[in-house]
């Protein structure tokens, strides 16, 4: 942990205010995420009626600002009580400054009551401890338009053949089977992700530890695999800049993304349920355990603020029933909670498949990787989509290796 980062951040940050609470009991949950303020204060106004304190959403922007905050508050030694951060290395460089508090005995009791998978609190793991309840829980699947199946007698895909098989019937039909971009830069790390959990998700976990070298032959046959299904036309022009509506407008059969695109493609015209359906992508090798990725967003408590019984009162109605339904009625978002109503039929569906197979949660690569190298790394496997040859794979792997072996070279 480069704690100097954090020190450096407290003069960045030593300028910016804090909202306090109107009243006593008032609990403050700071966020940058500005897009769901009233959505937050939603929630906030339902743990009122329900518990008598209020979650009060306070708000800042742009993220780098809010980081500056956080970081300055924890480097001057009194973080916020209740504050949302991002998953992956940023958090276990958050939770090495000894300012956050572990939750281990509030996810005992959500995992017997039933309300929580130990897979979800897995997420928040760091060192055998877990230091977040969940914000946000969105899985990544394949969402797909019940039309272009039907007319082409097309089943939900159970095996891998079976989706190769729709794949090379849609296309016989004049139907691009896959929906994939490089829209906003971020995107090129999707199918490379989900064809390595595929094939070896051992080997996938070491990528992000330095223990797999990007080079390694398990990710030359996610590369090979990928490759292949471009040279049989599989996928879409990878430079649309309308990735989920070129979907919603039939330009593609399938679209491989997270649960919360759901909103955007209806808002482009498809409807849920009763335009597109949603299925867990199946395994190359049928031998592995099914999994979905996952991306997961943290709510944190500090040392201090676990010591406060608003503060507690606060957190146990968020992961709450009441609060998951409260979150997912004005967010759309699914919060984890396994006995609350869904937010819309996407995930309704994909938390039964997941039940009915004993579906594993996987990191997302964006949160899995070391920061430092997101950028660079995703950048190169946008550069696959948009020359997606073996060639060219194998030049970009030597490169992305070359970048990982420097980032874990610099740590020893």
């Amino acid at each position: 942990m480069n704690y100097g980062k954090w020190l450096k951040a407290a003069v960045a940050g030593a300028m910016l205010a804090s909202a306090a609470p109107a009243f006593a009991d008032d609990v403050p949950l700071y966020h940058d995420k500005g897009f769901w303020s009233q959505q937050f204060q939603a929630v906030g106004d339902a743990a009122k009626a329900k518990t008598g304190v209020r979650i009060v959403q306070t708000s800042y922007a742009p993220p780098e600002q809010y980081k500056a905050f956080i970081q300055s508050s924890i480097a001057s030694g009194s973080p916020p009580d209740l504050f949302t951060w991002w998953t992956g290395q940023t958090f276990k460089e958050l939770v090495a400054t000894g300012k956050i508090a572990p939750l281990d005995d509030v996810w005992e009791k959500l995992i017997a009551s039933g309300q929580y998978e130990k897979s979800t609190q897995d997420l928040f793991k760091v060192d055998g401890k877990t230091y977040a309840v969940p914000l946000s829980v969105s899985r990544w699947v394949v969402l797909y338009n019940k039309k272009m199946f039907a007319d082409n007698g097309i089943s939900e895909p159970k095996t891998w053949g079976d989706l190769m098989a729709a794949a090379d019937k849609l296309k016989a039909a004049g139907i691009t089977p896959f929906d994939a971009t490089v829209q906003e830069g971020w995107r090129g790390f999707i199918w490379f992700e989900e064809l390595m959990i595929r094939t070896d998700p051992a080997a996938y976990k070491g990528l992000h530890d330095g223990t797999v070298p990007y080079d390694s032959p398990a990710v030359q046959k996610a590369f090979q695999l990928w490759s292949d299904m471009y040279a049989k036309g599989y996928f879409t022009d990878p430079r649309s800049n309308e990735e989920a509506q070129d979907f919603a407008r039939g330009k593609a059969a399938m679209y491989l993304i997270g649960e919360w695109a759901e909103g955007i493609v209806e808002t482009a015209g498809l409807k849920a349920d009763s335009g597109f359906g949603a299925f867990i992508m199946p395994n190359v090798d049928p031998k592995l355990p099914s999994s979905v990725v996952v991306e997961a967003g943290p709510i944190v408590v500090s040392v201090a603020g676990k010591e406060k019984k608003d503060v507690m009162t606060a957190v146990d109605f968020w992961t709450s029933v009441d609060g998951a339904n409260a979150w997912a009625k004005s967010s759309g978002n699914f919060e984890g909670n396994v006995k609350a109503d869904a937010p819309n039929p996407t995930v309704a569906k994909i938390s039964n498949d997941m039940k009915a197979n004993n579906s594993v949660l996987m990191e997302r690569w964006w949160e899995a990787v070391p920061p430092d190298l997101q950028g660079e790394m995703v950048a190169e496997l946008n550069g696959f989509l948009l020359t997606p040859t073996m060639d060219n794979a194998k030049a970009i792997m030597g490169r992305m290796q070359a970048l990982n072996a420097d980032y874990w070279a610099s740590k020893k």
